[in-house]
């Protein structure tokens, strides 16, 4: 199981008989000699590692805050996870299908298949999901994310330049790039980016022979089945980011094809593993009633704007507010715009990249051009010329993928080629600007959320006010309403005929006025239209929670439904339909 007769007859990468340049040459070429830096005198380093992502993690996110009382992050989005975290071990508790729910957007339900459910988080935390609560298991998620993207780049850089030191600020700049900044208490299936360099790693040790096939194969497998419990469409992306890379290896650096073509017969070998293993996934999205459609304009709103690979938004400390004028006039949310590379990293990858050879600037120039969408977009303008990214765009499935997400790849090998450019040389001033490219990407402190807590829906309390396995619907109502929050804490007493858990059902789209109250307007007959959605979902009670918006609140009140008052919430009684 160590390789083919025919890899070991190869000479060493970098050897007598091979012609790739030293850039190319230094990416993949990782001699035995590699492997010392894992012996015990090397763990202190390890160590060093973890504490420094750590630090840095309860710096930017943590600030002193009460994990059991606060959401780490700030909008819907946290609840969202924090629902998910706590559905799985109740659905396998009552023996629920995990991937489908009728609890909200009833009665039609919702196929979580289709959404960022992040069932191998959900199963990795259940423990403590079960045994401290969602809220404290989701912030420690939350917390740990750029935690262990950064050491597993570290692990990965270490395997390449060999040397530590350099290896930690490869970490670093991977575990908190400006695509993780962006991301950071805001959405935990992107921030999850952990297994892209334990990826690579297996692959390149494929490659320089220091993996056997069984072990590359069942690697490649369970890897990429959990990065499938992450994100979908991470996974997607990944594998069209790994086919594009091998393309570019197979044209620009010739003397590797026979490798490369040992690591595409692993790979070949591993996707049916992959395949078996996401039944239970592929059959809950495709075998499965569901009507998630996504807004089409999704994947040319959410790019990247070429402007935004200098100049930083407010995700990002230094600079980021003042830079404010600049950065307001991106395209697509703040949580979309994670480009932002600065000078001093810059710098680095002009000084490293020089130095010849074509597979790693045409890599790295290559997902910058992709994550800019289809159509280059300057100062929140379309330029009218055409990008490689709209061909991508009339694929099915990947079509739907957000451009601007792939800056997380792009992280990735700035990372390496940063501790590459660290291990050439033991000059100071190097280290000095690579410290400069840490200080100019440091995250903005992010925001803490307060967690929603109301009486009324303590378990057993909202039983006691409108009885057992009601539906209702809860006003606020939508992106910005905490019902899921409220019916996760009630144990899930009851199912609504609402939710955010993303963009909500295709049947519910056709419903205008529903979909701007879902957006958080107000609209002239909103409460009529209320009032018909209702009854048509087989609504039993409404619920009015406080921070209501005024408007709703006297329309209903006009409506003349039976109503009562429990623990500062108004309760209708809706009549069903004659």
């Amino acid at each position: 199981m160590n390789g083919q007769a025919g890899m070991r007859k190869l000479p060493e990468l970098g050897q007598p008989g091979w012609t790739c340049h030293a850039a190319d040459k230094a990416m993949m070429d990782i001699r035995p000699a590699g492997k010392a830096v894992w012996k015990v005198e090397a763990w202190p380093w390890h160590v060093l590692a973890f504490l420094f992502y750590l630090g840095t993690a309860l710096a930017v996110s943590w600030h002193g805050t009460n994990l059991r009382t606060r959401l780490l992050g700030e909008g819907s989005d946290p609840i969202a996870y924090t629902w998910f975290l706590a559905w799985w071990p109740y659905a396998l508790q009552h023996h629920l299908n995990p991937f489908f729910t009728h609890l909200v957007w009833t009665p039609g339900g919702l196929n979580l298949g289709w959404t960022t459910s992040i069932p191998t988080l959900a199963l990795v935390a259940l423990p403590l999901t079960v045994t401290a609560g969602p809220v404290l298991a989701y912030d420690v998620l939350m917390l740990m994310a750029p935690v262990c993207a950064g050491m597993g780049a570290y692990g990965l850089c270490l395997y390449i330049s060999r040397r530590p030191m350099a290896a930690i600020i490869g970490g670093w700049l991977f575990g908190f790039s400006s695509f993780a900044a962006a991301h950071l208490n805001q959405q935990l299936n992107l921030e999850w980016t952990a297994l892209l360099p334990l990826l690579v790693w297996v692959g390149l040790r494929r490659i320089n022979d220091h993996s056997g096939c069984l072990f590359t194969v069942l690697a490649l497998s369970l890897l990429l089945v959990a990065q499938s419990g992450f994100s979908l469409e991470v996974f997607a992306t990944l594998i069209v980011m790994a086919a594009f890379a091998w393309g570019l290896a197979w044209f620009t650096v010739r003397p590797m094809r026979p490798r490369l073509i040992v690591i595409a017969a692993d790979i070949t070998l591993a996707a049916p593993i992959t395949f078996v293993l996401m039944v239970p996934m592929l059959f809950a999205m495709f075998g499965q009633p569901h009507d998630m459609h996504l807004p089409k304009l999704w994947p040319a709103f959410y790019v990247t704007t070429p402007l935004n690979f200098f100049i930083p938004t407010e995700a990002t400390w230094l600079g980021g507010h003042f830079f404010l004028p600049v950065s307001s006039r991106y395209i697509g949310l703040v949580c979309e715009q994670g480009a932002y590379l600065g000078l001093p990293l810059l710098f680095i990858l002009w000084r490293y990249l020089r130095q010849g050879g074509w597979f790693l600037p045409l890599l790295f120039g290559g997902i910058l051009l992709a994550s800019c969408g289809p159509e280059l977009i300057w100062g929140g303008r379309e330029m009218g010329i055409p990008l490689p990214w709209g061909l991508m765009m009339r694929l099915p499935l990947i079509g739907n993928a957000l451009p601007a997400r792939l800056m997380a790849y792009a992280s990735l090998v700035a990372a390496i080629i940063v501790s590459l450019w660290l291990a050439e040389t033991t000059r100071h001033w190097r280290w000095v600007v690579a410290t400069l490219a840490v200080l100019f990407l440091w995250p903005a402190q992010s925001a803490v959320k307060v967690i929603p807590f109301q009486p009324l829906f303590q378990p057993g309390q909202i039983q006691k006010a409108i009885g057992h396995d009601k539906n209702v619907l809860i006003l606020p109502f939508g992106i910005f309403s905490p019902s899921m929050f409220w019916q996760m804490e009630s144990g899930f007493a009851f199912s609504q005929a609402g939710g955010y858990l993303g963009f909500p059902p295709k049947r519910v789209q056709t419903n205008s006025k529903i979909m701007r109250l879902f957006f958080g307007f107000i609209d002239p007959g909103v409460v009529e239209a209320l009032a018909v959605y209702c009854q048509t979902t087989h609504v039993d009670d409404l619920i009015v929670m406080p921070g209501t918006d005024q408007r709703l609140v006297d329309g209903l009140r006009s409506l003349q439904w039976p109503v009562k008052f429990m623990d500062g919430a108004s309760i209708y009684s809706v009549p069903s339909l004659p």
